[in-house]
């Protein structure tokens, strides 16, 4: 008797540090579900546990461990994961410890009732007491593959090849130090723009797209994996840059052939203004179409007394990176509100994982930062140190969309972050599909039908990809069109905003059609 409860015992102590059985498990992510998205729009029909292993403890020293699982869950009712103003799928993926890569099933456009979704997630627990408490964690991101190789280099001739030569093979004391400079930046715009001309002749696109891991990165890897849905014919080389202003340049001085760019930032291109003032108006750039929104996310700690961006004033405030397109937005929202850098206490220009950090610290007050949403910085921030969103007032919400051509309203709903209660009332700029004024309208035909109709970006890993629609291809967009954009999209004759008027498209070039 005496052992047959020992045994007992010593069963019962084993489930309990495996965690929560099959049935606690599927209970604890429906009520996820339920408190997430709203009760009656997601089931789980089916759950299967995987397996579970061991976590660092928490800061009480409960011990903790993450429970694998594969699950189908169904829509009872419609649901359009591509509305701008709805959660994506990011955020299921959140609520269901996934990544993009984890869910399938999930339509590129308006998800239907019955549709199924299948998921493999992960849970995390906390011991407390005799039982398993779950707890909100960050969900680690899927390692991307590895990028191919780019196309060999061009050849020089050997009378070019001389002649470099002669330019930097000098006696003592050698080529000066500036004239080196010059002649290294022209070395590598020309051998860019050189490419670029080569794989064109072979139906080999360069799209610009932004840093290693960021949005604008993988949703042109998405587009580079999917184009030989289109075409057999055509590839894509996904271009790593530092972002929209260095993709506009690229555009303009034709080393690239497509380009990502937020919609504010091509406004000033095509302009001469802000960063491009200097170099000049960059006039040959068109739109083809508008991708998904960026909001503009003023980020304070949950119990913050900051409730309105009046209360900034005299505060320690992260406006973003220099130059950069966050900066730019928060100088626009400060200034509608009558603000300037000179009534904060304190500027940082850490960005966002810097500024995250600072903000959990206490050392810092509120952040700026642009970026779709949900971001995944974010998410981790939210999960380890509680945060909440500023939202912007009617009247400067109307100020700032009117005087800001680029920006639009949007509200980031409830829920796109962990312990987010309310919907958000911002403004956003767009991420857009730019290209060059004479790029071959069979050719710009061909991408606008991969980017809207052939992509798998869930598959790519985008959370952003999903919110992609044709529905919402024209909202935002900031600069003139290519004739193959208004042919698609039926608004031949209409024009973007006013400070986006530009000078007539260039002469068709000679570029080979797909």
């Amino acid at each position: 008797m005496v052992w047959g409860l020992l045994a007992l015992l010593a069963l019962l102590a084993g489930g309990c540090s495996r965690g929560p059985d099959e049935k606690d498990l599927r209970t604890g992510v429906q009520e996820k579900l339920n408190q997430q998205f709203k009760p009656g729009l997601l089931e789980i029909v089916s759950l299967r546990r995987q397996g579970s292993a061991p976590l660092s403890a928490a800061e009480s020293g409960a011990q903790r461990l993450i429970v694998y699982f594969n699950a189908t869950v169904k829509l009872l009712k419609t649901y359009d994961f591509s509305d701008w103003e709805g959660l994506s799928p990011a955020s299921l993926a959140n609520v269901l410890g996934a990544t993009e890569k984890g869910l399938s099933g999930i339509k590129p456009q308006e998800s239907r009732q019955g549709d199924l979704i299948r998921v493999y997630g992960s849970s995390t627990y906390e011991r407390s007491g005799e039982k398993w408490v779950s707890v909100e964690v960050s969900t680690a991101g899927v390692k991307k593959p590895a990028a191919p190789g780019n196309a060999a280099p061009p050849s020089r001739t050997e009378q070019f090849l001389a002649k470099l030569a002669s330019m930097v093979d000098l006696p003592p004391p050698g080529l000066r130090s500036e004239d080196s400079r010059v002649i290294d930046e022209e070395l590598e715009r020309a051998i860019k723009a050189i490419q670029v001309r080569l794989e064109r002749r072979k139906h080999i696109y360069a799209m610009a797209s932004g840093p290693d891991g960021g949005e604008y990165y993988t949703v042109a890897e998405a587009v580079a994996r999917n184009v030989g849905k289109v075409s057999p014919k055509v590839k894509f080389r996904n271009l790593e840059t530092q972002g929209s202003v260095e993709n506009a340049r690229l555009i303009d001085r034709r080393e690239a052939d497509y380009a990502l760019i937020q919609s504010d930032v091509a406004a000033m291109a095509i302009a001469g203004e802000g960063p491009f003032a200097k170099g000049g108006a960059l006039t040959s750039l068109r739109a083809l179409g508008s991708l998904f929104p960026e909001p503009v996310q003023i980020v304070v700690s949950f119990g913050s007394p900051i409730r309105t961006v009046t209360d900034l004033r005299g505060k320690k405030v992260d406006l973003g990176m220099p130059n950069s397109g966050t900066r730019h937005n928060a100088l626009q929202v400060l200034g509608s509100y009558g603000l300037g850098v000179k009534d904060l206490a304190e500027v940082r220009e850490k960005g966002m994982e810097g500024a995250a950090g600072h903000l959990a610290a206490g050392k810092l007050d509120a952040f700026f930062v642009t970026v779709g949403v949900p971001t995944g910085e974010l998410q981790k921030l939210a999960t380890r140190h509680r945060i909440r969103l500023v939202s912007l007032d009617n009247r400067n919400l109307e100020r700032l969309v009117t005087e800001n051509p680029g920006l639009v309203r949007l509200a980031v709903p409830a829920n796109t972050y962990p312990g987010q209660a309310e919907d958000v009332s911002t403004v956003a700029a767009t991420a857009l599909l730019v290209t060059q004024s004479d790029t071959p309208e069979a050719e710009a035909s061909l991408v606008l039908k991969l980017i809207y109709e052939s992509t798998d970006y869930l598959s790519a890993g985008s959370a952003q990809g999903a919110k992609i629609s044709k529905r919402t291809g024209l909202r935002g967009v900031t600069i003139p069109m290519h004739p193959a954009a208004n042919q698609y999209f039926g608004t031949a004759g209409t024009q973007p905003a006013k400070s986006a008027q530009t000078a007539p498209p260039k002469e068709k070039g000679a570029a080979p059609k797909p």
